[in-house]
C-alpha cells in the first residue's frame, strides 16, 4: 500500500492542477466539445500509437544481448453521444506489446490490456448525472512465467477476465474530468482456462469459473493538456468487494503522457498500477516508454 501511496501522491499534483489552475480552460474545452458534435449529437475520435525499438551488439566488451527487438501498439478511441439530458460515453483500449532478444527462444509480451467501458447517464443538474457503467477487461493472450523451466502458464484470455455493472451518481463538471460514485456494484471474476479450472486463482475457487462479487465502486478520468505537444490521461479505479475483506480495496490506476513532435511521429511514457489481494498480495507495477508512429482518429 505504501507504493500505491506513493504513486498517487506523484501524480495527485497533475489532478490538482486539471481542477484548479486549468479549470476555466477545462470548462472552454468542454463547451467546444458539446459543439465539436455532429448533427445527430454523435463524437467520435481517438489515437493509435506504433512504438518500435530495436538493438545490436557485436564483440561489445560490456557484454549484453547480441540483438534486441521490441514492438509495442495502442488503441484509444471512443464514441459519444448528446441528446437532451441524454448521455452516453464508450470508450475501448486495446494493448499489446512484444519483446525479443538472442536469449529468448521466442517473443515475450511485455502489454496486453483489453479494456471496454461504456456508460449511460441522464442529467440532474448542471454538473451531475445518473445512469450505468458497464466496463470488461481482460487479455488477448496467455501470459507466462520465464522464470520457470520450461515456462509455465499463468494467465489467458478471460482468465482471469472482469465484467462490471454499477448503477450509480456521475459528477462531469467539464467534458475533460468525471467521478463516477457507486454503493452497490456488481462484477464478475472469470476465470475460463481449463488448465486452470482445478486451481483457486484470481479469487474464483476451484472447479468454478467465475465468482460474484457485490461492493462498492469509484473511477476518476482526467485529460489535461499540459501544453500543446503534451497532453496527459489518467484513470483510477477502487472497488471494495463487501462479501470478502471490503477493507482489501482493488485499484487500479493508468497513467499516460502523450507528447507529439509532428503530425505523425510522438512518445508517450505510461504508468500503470494494479492492487489486487486475490491475485497477489504485492503493489503491481509496470512503466513502458515509447517512440514512435501516432495517428490521430479524430473525427
Amino acid at each position: 500500500m505504501k507504493k500505491i501511496l506513493f504513486v498517487f501522491s506523484f501524480f495527485l499534483p497533475l489532478i490538482v492542477i486539471g481542477q484548479d489552475e486549468n479549470i476555466k480552460d477545462l470548462q472552454k474545452a468542454g463547451t467546444r466539445e458539446v459543439k465539436s458534435l455532429d448533427s445527430n449529437g454523435w463524437k467520435k475520435g481517438g489515437s493509435f500509437l506504433l512504438n518500435l525499438n530495436q538493438g545490436a551488439l557485436s564483440n561489445w566488451a560490456a557484454g549484453g544481448e547480441q540483438s534486441t527487438f521490441g514492438i509495442n501498439g495502442l488503441l484509444n478511441y471512443f464514441i459519444k453521444y448528446r441528446q437532451g439530458k441524454n448521455t452516453w460515453d464508450n470508450n475501448i483500449e486495446v494493448a499489446l506489446g512484444f519483446q525479443n532478444a538472442t536469449s529468448f527462444k521466442r517473443f515475450r509480451k511485455i502489454d496486453d490490456r483489453i479494456d471496454i467501458t461504456s456508460k449511460y447517464g441522464r442529467q440532474l443538474s448542471k454538473s451531475w448525472f445518473y445512469g450505468l457503467l458497464v466496463n470488461f477487461n481482460s487479455q488477448a493472450l496467455a501470459g507466462y512465467d520465464y522464470s520457470t523451466n520450461p515456462e509455465t502458464k499463468i494467465s489467458s484470455f478471460l482468465t482471469p477476465g472482469k465484467i462490471l455493472v454499477s448503477p450509480g451518481f456521475d459528477c462531469k463538471p467539464n467534458d475533460k474530468f468525471s467521478i463516477f460514485i457507486s454503493p452497490a456494484t456488481v462484477r464478475w471474476v472469470l476465470k475460463q482456462d481449463k488448465d486452470f479450472f482445478n486451481q483457486s486463482k484470481f479469487g474464483v475457487d476451484s472447479a468454478k469459473k467465475a465468482n460474484t462479487e457485490i461492493g462498492a465502486f469509484l473511477t476518476t478520468r482526467l485529460t489535461v493538456a499540459l501544453a500543446k505537444w503534451a497532453t496527459y490521461s489518467g484513470r483510477l479505479d477502487l472497488f471494495s468487494n463487501y462479501k470478502r475483506k471490503p477493507g482489501n480495496i482493488d485499484v487500479l490506476m493508468t497513467n499516460l503522457l502523450s507528447m507529439k513532435f509532428n503530425k505523425n511521429l510522438g512518445a508517450n511514457i505510461s504508468l500503470d498500477l494494479i492492487y489486487d489481494h486475490d491475485v497477489i498480495r504485492r503493489t503491481q507495477l509496470k512503466q513502458i516508454l515509447g517512440v514512435g508512429l501516432t495517428v490521430n482518429l479524430q473525427r
